[in-house]
């Protein structure tokens, strides 16, 4: 929170911190959760979706997004709550947490004040690295450890991947010359059966004579 606020994030100013709890200033709003009617939902939906874009500029995605976790002031602008799930834009399931957070917001406009846009921020196109945030807070949603355990086991995954493509490669090598092989024995079979009919349609032709 800290982080974010000296960024320039609408997040409660933090006051002190102590274990698991967080002092921060008073926040004269409400929960989106709990307003039934804003004037202009237009503004705020986009208001909603440029903090989202924003956040992944800076290398973070909150994962969290949603009306439970974000407040309104009387000015009708967005305050973020909530951050201990955030991730980098580097983790390896960020744009499924990205397009999550997008569509938990569109889903809530449309279904609580009947707003749907047809335009909406994507991972691949709009989240152009401008800032290491994640790097400054170690952002991954888990702890450092548990992230080089997560590395071990995918480098694993892939190195059993590629043992097991070329093990196919040389089964199917191997089953290819088994059939070349097959294929031979029965053109040489064949060969030889030509032969024997073609001496014993000789012998028969000079017995004819005879």
């Amino acid at each position: 929170m800290q982080v974010l606020y000296e960024h320039g994030f609408p997040v409660p100013k933090p006051i002190d911190q102590n274990r698991h709890c967080v002092v921060m200033e008073l926040i004269d709003a409400f929960p989106l959760r709990q307003i039934d009617h804003v004037e202009d939902p237009g503004q705020l939906y986009s208001d909603l979706m440029d903090l989202i874009v924003r956040l992944a500029q800076y290398g973070l995605i909150h994962c969290d997004f949603n009306e439970f976790n974000i407040l309104v002031g009387n000015d009708g602008k967005p305050i973020l709550i909530d951050f201990p799930q955030m991730v980098s834009t580097s983790h390896p399931n960020a744009e499924e947490y990205f397009n999550r957070d997008v569509e938990c917001i569109r889903t809530f406009f449309k279904r609580r004040f009947q707003y749907e846009s047809v335009l909406y921020p994507k991972f691949r196109r709009d989240t152009k690295r401008e800032f290491n945030l994640d790097v400054k807070v170690a952002a991954s949603g888990f702890s450092s450890s548990q992230q080089k355990q997560l590395e071990s086991y995918m480098n694993a995954l892939a190195v059993e991947d590629d043992d097991e493509s070329g093990a196919y490669s040389e089964e199917d090598e191997q089953e290819g010359s088994e059939e070349e092989e097959a294929d031979e024995q029965c053109h040489t079979s064949e060969d030889e059966e030509e032969e024997d009919s073609s001496q014993i349609e000789d012998g028969t032709a000079g017995s004819s004579k005879k």
